[in-house]
């Protein structure tokens, strides 16, 4: 069996949208998406959520959600040191290499990378280890590849 494509953002092999994002075109080329900032350029693997009857329920914990609850028992996922997000899904809470630091984020500070709220993700997400010493060609601690 094949594995799955790991976000370089996020860390997410998860491809369904959460139930109320933005409705738009797949098929419609640079679009960007106003939640995460993504473009439809490089993320031609989604698909819409399967109907939730009723959108007046809060929806902002996903650790109930059947589709990710099944993506997060699988053993490549739970390498990722995975966590659940209601926007993305299942993701490393390890930033990756190239992130800026959050040491000094604060409350009301939004991620350049993802518009993520520090306030929603501060003691979630981690600072990848430093590459500093790592030698060419070295497997990655976090997603378990060069």
């Amino acid at each position: 069996m094949a594995s799955a494509q790991v976000c370089p953002v996020v860390g997410t092999t998860n491809t369904v949208l959460p139930p109320k994002h933005p409705d738009f075109d797949f098929d419609k080329p640079g679009q960007v998406c106003p939640v995460t900032k993504a473009t439809t350029d490089h993320h031609h693997n989604l698909s819409k959520h399967p109907g939730i009857f009723d959108t007046s329920e809060d929806l902002s914990n996903a650790d109930n959600c059947p589709a990710l609850t099944r993506i997060v028992s699988q053993p490549e996922q739970q390498a990722l040191d995975e966590a659940i997000c209601p926007v993305v899904g299942t993701v490393s809470s390890v930033l990756p290499p190239s992130h800026p630091s959050t040491k000094d984020a604060k409350d009301g500070d939004v991620c350049p990378v993802t518009n993520a709220k520090f306030e929603h993700h501060k003691t979630k997400v981690h600072e990848h280890p430093s590459l500093a010493q790592a030698a060419e060609g070295a497997v990655c601690p976090v997603v378990g590849h060069a």
